[in-house]
């Protein structure tokens, strides 16, 4: 350039001709391009510099945010819940940037919602302008936000606590183990109610062994065809375990009154008492059904006055535990809600709720520590018909009530040996308790004067004053039903206060001496058919959606597969020993709160 300059001035070139010739000169411009692409390059990867902090500090922030609502809404923690999340941020050493924390809370829900900025000054975003305007560059800043909500709630819970209380429960201490942790699970799910939109939780007690007692708050809403009205432990065909639903329309058949004890168990002589000491279906609300409550204390009182007796029928629990899951019961639910000694709220009118709802969750939870084993009743005969032993009822004194069968003098008692199973009157045979060699066999029961007053006496059938089935005659002579003598005595005692003597002296058989005792422990459902139709229940409910948690509690090995099957899954399964047994209903009760983030 320089050579140029003086090779022109030495050939005396003008000025003008010399800036045109500078002009059209190319050398150097490859400098000023790279000079503003450099520039270019550094603001661009500034500028994603610029951005990756930004991402990176709001990564941070709203990682921050969202760990504090979550532990900040845990309806476990006592600690005030804005509290917990400012202490959040100040750990992270972000205190800073916390703007609010807004606490909604009620008995069974908590919602905390955080909001947070920061302010980020950009390094390189304002680059240019350090060529555009040098004296009056300065640094812009983009702001970092972000919002976190969660909550725990528990919304609408239907939950059936299904409990063994079959004999085996008496032993080890186990009925003692189970008390305690049953009471707190109840108050665990409890703690967190409160009554609808915020959410509703009930809770059903179904107590089991080889029956269900309905109880007499659900009793009066079944179709039972009766043979005795002692009890109403329902029996179920096996289809019956196809389908969560209860067919109130349908009529069922129910357990004989009985106690299959050989021994001497009765309680007192009194009929009305209910004088067998451990029927195989329990009376009044022994053990029955607690249906739909948010009574703490009337779980807790149901729950500590559970007896443990006679052997384990699974299958029968689930059924009516599933039954009080499914909406086909609602009737009799809305039936009891609000009635006075029901438990039942009137807010659960409604109850059970329909399968498939998202906000309903539908829990059962089923406990035992044995294996199905055969389920009893009597033979029809036994369930059904007449007995062969007659009593006069008749007052000692010649006026004031009839006497219960228990009250009669054994002298006053009858065995008919022929002509029972036939409906003529004429070749009816009788054996008469304590009377002589001469008079021990008679054509009439004692209480009638003589054949003929017996052979044209009139009959009043389903007497009025009995629980059986047993017949009335004129002078008060009454032929008890085998459900009456059941309920009345375990059937060692029919054999040895009845029927004994009419045996020893000729007049009856040896089997029809021991007739009740052949009629006794029918096997109606074996263990394996049990097994199967708990197998079919569990899978029904699962697929409407029921959660299903297991505890198999010192469980043979048969219980234990049998629980793992009907388990939700693997995990809903738990395998427990003596006071092990409060963790597995803790952590069941914990697992039904549902912990979630909403934004």
């Amino acid at each position: 350039m320089t050579l140029k300059m003086k090779n022109l001035r030495s050939e005396n070139t003008s000025p003008r001709d010399l800036f045109r010739m500078l002009r059209r000169d190319e050398d150097g411009s490859i400098i000023i391009f790279s000079l503003m692409m450099f520039v270019l390059i550094l603001w661009f990867g500034g500028m994603a510099v610029d951005l990756m902090r930004f991402e990176t500090t709001r990564t941070k922030l709203q990682g921050t945010l969202d760990r504090a609502v979550l532990a900040a809404a845990d309806l476990d923690q006592t600690l005030p819940p804005a509290e917990v999340c400012a202490d959040y941020f100040e750990k992270a050493g972000m205190s800073q940037f916390l703007d609010t924390c807004i606490v909604d809370q009620g008995i069974n829900y908590r919602v905390v919602t955080a909001v947070a900025d920061a302010e980020m000054p950009l390094f390189f975003y304002d680059l240019p302008s350090v060529f555009s305007s040098p004296f009056t560059a300065e640094l812009s800043s983009l702001t970092v936000s972000g919002t976190s909500t969660a909550e725990e709630r528990v919304t609408d819970v239907e939950v059936s606590l299904i409990l063994d209380v079959s004999g085996s429960m008496n032993r080890n201490r186990r009925i003692q183990n189970l008390r305690p942790a049953a009471r707190d699970f109840v108050t665990t799910v409890l703690s967190n109610n409160t009554n609808a939109p915020q959410g509703l939780i009930t809770i059903s007690i179904v107590p089991y062994s080889a029956v269900v007692n309905p109880g007499t708050l659900i009793e009066p809403h079944l179709n039972i065809n009766r043979s005795h009205e002692y009890s109403s432990c329902l029996l179920f065909d096996d289809d019956e375990f196809d389908t969560t639903a209860l067919n109130l329309s349908a009529t069922y058949d129910h357990v004989s009154h009985f106690d299959p004890d050989w021994y001497y168990a009765s309680d007192s002589a009194s009929e009305g008492a209910n004088p067998i000491k451990y029927p195989w279906c329990h009376t009044g609300d022994h053990n029955a059904i607690v249906p739909l409550t948010t009574d703490e204390t009337v779980l807790h009182d149901a729950i500590d006055d559970l007896t443990p007796y006679g052997n384990t029928a699974i299958d029968m629990g689930v059924k009516w535990g599933v039954a009080l899951l499914d909406p086909s019961t609602r009737s009799i639910i809305s039936s009891l809600a609000g009635q006075s000694g029901s438990g039942v709220p009137a807010i659960a009118s409604n109850r059970p709720e329909d399968f498939g709802q998202s906000d309903i969750l539908k829990v059962l939870v089923l406990m035992t520590d044995g294996t199905n084993t055969y389920q009893y009743d009597m033979e029809p005969e036994f369930k059904w018909e007449l007995s062969r032993l007659w009593f006069d009822r008749s007052p000692v004194s010649g006026s004031g009530p009839l006497l219960a069968i228990g009250d009669v003098e054994f002298n006053r008692t009858s065995v008919q040996y022929r002509g029972k199973d036939t409906a003529n009157r004429w070749d009816d045979l009788f054996y008469w308790n304590g009377a002589g060699w001469s008079s021990r066999s008679q054509q009439y029961p004692r209480g009638f004067d003589d054949r003929d007053h017996y052979l044209n006496s009139g009959t009043i059938a389903e007497f009025e004053g009995t629980t059986g089935s047993g017949t009335m005659y004129e002078n008060d002579v009454y032929n008890a039903s085998w459900p009456d003598m059941l309920a009345t005595r375990v059937y060692n005692e029919i054999d040895s206060d009845w029927m004994w003597r009419a045996y020893n002296h000729g007049y009856l058989s040896y089997n029809d001496y021991r007739e009740v005792e052949w009629g006794l422990d029918k096997y109606i459902v074996t263990a394996s058919e049990a097994d199967d139709r708990l197998s079919d229940i569990c899978e029904t409910a699962r697929d409407q959606g029921v959660v299903i948690y297991t505890v198999a509690f010192e469980a043979p090995s048969g219980g234990q597969a049998a629980l793992r099957d009907c388990a939700s899954t693997p995990s809903h399964y738990f395998d427990v020993e003596g006071s092990d047994i409060s963790d597995a209903f803790a952590a069941i009760a914990t697992n039904i709160r549902n912990l979630k983030l909403t934004q």
